[in-house]
């Protein structure tokens, strides 16, 4: 037999829907109670429209400190800091939450035992049935070891590790803040870009170690000297920035560069050693010379580059000529690049002879660069280039190919000098992959290093550092001749050459000034020509231009010349027709 759903069952009683949403009406006081009452990571508190105390938690015990009794009545703005309280703060959250439904509190405040720590925490009103405000409910947490770890994490970010200075992504926001700032309030800026002289020759002989001591020391003078209102940063290696906020007066640049020179040129005791270095100061003042943060920043970089330019130590304002030299040295740089992509570049030749019988030794091979663009400029001006755009390895592997190339030449021909004279610089030494370049074209060519001269300035030899010996060892016992060049140009000392495996030195052209007509000139070459030899050293005399000149160096011991008395840079085919008749075979 079949049942419907009423037979075999006994009815469900309807709900009584009163009794059950005063059940729940109840059941959610007591959770809100038991919440209110056990919740100790929250202090949650009620204040009245006077800003008293009217209910108190445990976790406002925890937080505060106060005693439930202790809490309630009192006015809740001694939970607040005195600065705050002074600038009206817990009224400004009571007349927010009214207005806006909340405020949020995101501050220190005070513990009853005095000590701070950092809220956050929100204020909402109570209101009445009438929807009046009537009290407010206050619920924060303490944040302080998160705010302190952020805190830290943002001064990371912000701070050169080093020197404690800003960084360079703090300077750029900082300065572009307070451009924004000197717009508005219709005031100047000025700003110091400040370059550490000879840091890296001697971070290199020296070590990492004393070249991060002298940064160290090198910014805390800047800082001390700096005002207050002054932004101090180092935005990389070993440059600096200083930005003044509303200079009395432009023409005071000078006055604070000075400050500046004056602090890098006191001695540094590094390691126990005395050091000496120099600085170059650029300086820009805005609105003057840019409107705008980031000109303002490109031209304090130029007037630096016209600083260093200028021979270091020194300062130097912003100028529009400088845009102008700029705008020619980026033309250059383009230049530059085109000739090496076009492979379009020329070597000539100079030779080298025997101060005695007047024979070829050498024939250097010397770099030109075809056109209108670069035809006139130094060739240093143009190494100077190819190193700051990173083409001198490229460059330089075209001239030992073109130098390898026309040895064999002019060998197979029978009219080969002794050797060919390279210039190198420490950017390529320093390229892991120049000696085997150089390897593999003496073998296409069918060459050995000894029919090479490799010849690298004192200042290029100092930026080798530390490494600077064993590098130059390899190569001297590889077979390379390893010549000093311009020596005397100032950056090093006979006794540095003690520690350098080279073979040679050549004597920069300065010191034929005078020579032979005054006697000071005189005393001076024959004192360094002695001690090279000394040093048993073959000493070249580079710029040798009249027979009074030759010599005079011949007898105070000069080996070999090298100048226009002996022959001028000549092309591929002049240098051919030279040595075939033999013009460097006799004196």
């Amino acid at each position: 037999m079949t049942l419907s759903h009423d037979q075999g069952s006994s009815p469900k009683s309807a709900p009584d829907s009163a009794g059950t949403g005063l059940q729940m009406m109840i059941s959610a006081d007591l959770l809100l109670k038991q919440m209110y009452e056990s919740v100790t990571d929250f202090a949650i508190y009620t204040i009245d429209l006077d800003a008293h105390v009217t209910s108190w938690n445990a976790g406002a015990l925890k937080i505060f400190g106060y005693a439930n009794d202790e809490a309630l009545g009192m006015n809740s703005a001694i939970l607040f800091t005195d600065e705050d309280v002074r600038s009206g703060q817990p009224a400004g959250e009571m007349h927010t939450a009214t207005q806006d439904g909340r405020a949020a509190d995101f501050r220190w405040h005070v513990r009853k035992d005095g000590s701070p720590f950092w809220a956050d925490g929100v204020l909402t009103p109570v209101r009445s049935e009438e929807g009046h405000t009537i009290g407010f409910l206050k619920i924060l947490r303490d944040i302080t070891e998160r705010k302190i770890a952020e805190d830290e994490i943002g001064r990371l970010a912000r701070t050169d590790a080093l020197t404690g200075l800003y960084n360079r992504a703090a300077f750029d926001i900082r300065r572009k803040e307070l451009t924004a700032a000197a717009l508005r309030n219709g005031h100047k800026l000025m700003l110091f870009m400040i370059d550490l002289d000879r840091f890296k020759e001697i971070n290199d002989t020296c070590g990492h170690h004393a070249g991060d001591q002298l940064l160290t020391e090198a910014s805390a003078r800047l800082s001390a000297i700096s005002r207050e209102s002054d932004v101090v940063a180092r935005i990389g290696g070993d440059e600096f920035a200083m930005l003044q906020v509303n200079p009395a007066s432009p023409l005071l640049g000078a006055t604070s560069a000075t400050k500046v020179l004056e602090a890098l040129n006191s001695p540094f005791q590094i390691d126990g050693r005395e050091v000496h270095i120099s600085g170059s100061v650029g300086i820009a003042v805005y609105p003057d010379d840019a409107n705008n943060p980031d000109g303002l920043l490109k031209c304090a970089d130029l007037a630096l580059y016209a600083a260093k330019a200028q021979g270091r130590n020194c300062y130097h304002y912003f100028t529009d000529a400088l845009d102008t030299i700029a705008h020619q040295r980026n033309l250059d740089q383009a230049e530059l690049r085109r000739l090496e992509h076009n492979k379009a570049f020329q070597l000539v030749y100079q030779p080298i002879v025997d101060a005695e019988s007047g024979r070829t030794l050498a024939m250097e091979a010397l770099l030109r660069f075809p056109g209108p663009v670069l035809e006139k400029v130094s060739v240093d001006y143009v190494v100077e280039l190819a190193k700051e755009i990173g083409l001198i390895a490229d460059v330089g592997k075209w001239v030992f190919a073109q130098a390898c190339a026309q040895l064999a030449q002019w060998r197979a021909a029978g009219i080969a000098p002794l050797k060919i004279a390279i210039n190198t610089c420490s950017q390529e030494l320093l390229n892991p992959e120049y000696v085997p370049t150089l390897t593999r074209l003496l073998d296409e060519y069918g060459l050995l290093p000894s029919d090479f001269d490799l010849e690298l300035t004192e200042r290029d030899a100092i930026h080798l550092g530390q490494s600077s010996a064993s590098i130059l060892q390899s190569l001297s016992a590889a077979g390379y001749g390893l010549v000093l060049d311009d020596f005397g140009t100032g950056y090093s000392s006979l006794s540095y050459l003690r520690e350098l495996p080279v073979g040679g030195l050549k004597l920069d052209r300065s010191f034929l000034m005078g020579v032979p007509e005054q006697e000071d000139a005189n005393a001076i070459a024959r004192a360094v020509i002695s001690l090279a030899r000394d040093l048993r050293l073959v000493v070249i005399a580079e710029g040798v231009e009249h027979e009074l000149q030759a010599h005079f160096l011949r007898h105070a011991g000069c080996n070999a010349f090298q100048g226009f008395l002996f022959g001028m840079p000549m092309s591929v085919d002049e240098a051919s027709l030279w040595l075939a008749s033999g013009a460097g075979s006799s004196g």
